[in-house]
């Protein structure tokens, strides 16, 4: 997975499961996973949500991520990336990567 794959699936899966992780920034916004980390019990998304952010977190410099998903999570995050995509217009390049991403997660 690019890095910009993982930041999108990893942005898709915060917008479907806790949108209010996501927090306005400049031009673009922070990821604060803070209260994830507090809670005890996390949904199967949230865990997901946790799981992308430490990949792209330890490796932020890399230009490709490996990301081994398992098919729940991979159906995750392929009905996350179709919700996010269908929620508003997108840039022609975003809508490429977001269904090059969703293909190859079928």
């Amino acid at each position: 997975m690019s890095a910009d794959e993982l930041f999108l699936a990893l942005v898709a899966m915060i917008q479907v499961t806790r949108p209010a992780l996501l927090n306005p920034a400049g031009d673009g916004f922070d990821v604060d996973v803070s209260p994830l980390l507090a809670q005890k019990d996390l949904s199967d998304d949230e865990r997901l949500v946790l799981r992308l952010y430490g990949v792209l977190s330890a490796a932020a410099d890399a230009p490709d991520f490996s990301v081994d998903l398992i098919p729940a999570e991979a159906s995750r995050l392929a009905r996350a990336l179709g919700l996010v995509e269908s929620a508003r217009e997108w840039p022609a390049e975003s809508l490429a990567l977001t269904r090059a991403l969703r293909d190859r997660l079928r």
